[in-house]
């Protein structure tokens, strides 16, 4: 890569605020060319959790997604609170969203899922052994089914093609990597 220099920011402008932020970049490339480029800014990164348990069950959410209308399979996971690591906020979204928590924890390596239009990343990490330690606390705003599977069953339902989050898909993945 020989040319590494980056578009320059000439102006920015705030397009809205809610749950994300929309910005409208005016951007000069280095060839001198200029477009707008809108970005989201999701206001935090994520941590995601692939958990398992001592007999080797998978911990997997059945998550509704209203975009979609759809209920998909996914992993425990959600926003970096403000002060908080990645590792509490995987610790904590499971525990809330499953009830499970404790075990051994391993980090996975992170990524950012969209890049092209935003800087949100992801951190993902392996817990293994862990057991229930309270009720779920869900979120009012979210709709979560806890399921155990096995590596084999929830391959299976990926093949028959249940519908799948692809944070599920990255965190499968990452753990094979190991």
């Amino acid at each position: 890569m020989s040319n590494t220099t980056i578009p320059r920011v000439e102006k920015s402008q705030f397009a809205y605020h809610g749950f994300f932020d929309v910005h409208v970049d005016y951007l000069r490339w280095p060839t001198g060319f200029q477009n707008t480029y809108t970005r989201l800014d999701l206001c935090s990164s994520a941590a995601v959790v692939l958990a398992q348990t001592a007999d080797g069950r998978l911990i997997i959410n059945l998550e509704y997604r209203h975009p979609t209308g759809k209920w998909l399979l996914s992993c425990p996971g959600g926003r970096i609170d403000q002060n908080e690591t990645p590792l509490e906020a995987a610790k904590r979204e499971l525990l809330e969203e499953t009830g499970y928590g404790g075990g051994t924890w391993q980090s996975l390596p992170s990524i950012y899922p969209l890049p092209a239009i935003t800087d949100q990343q992801i951190f993902y990490f392996l817990a293994q052994d862990v057991t229930p330690l309270s009720v779920a606390k869900a979120e009012e705003s979210e709709l979560i089914k806890t399921l155990l599977k096995t590596k084999q069953e929830l391959y299976q339902e990926i093949q028959n093609k249940t519908p799948v989050d692809g944070i599920l898909c990255t965190a499968l993945f990452l753990w094979q990597l190991l």
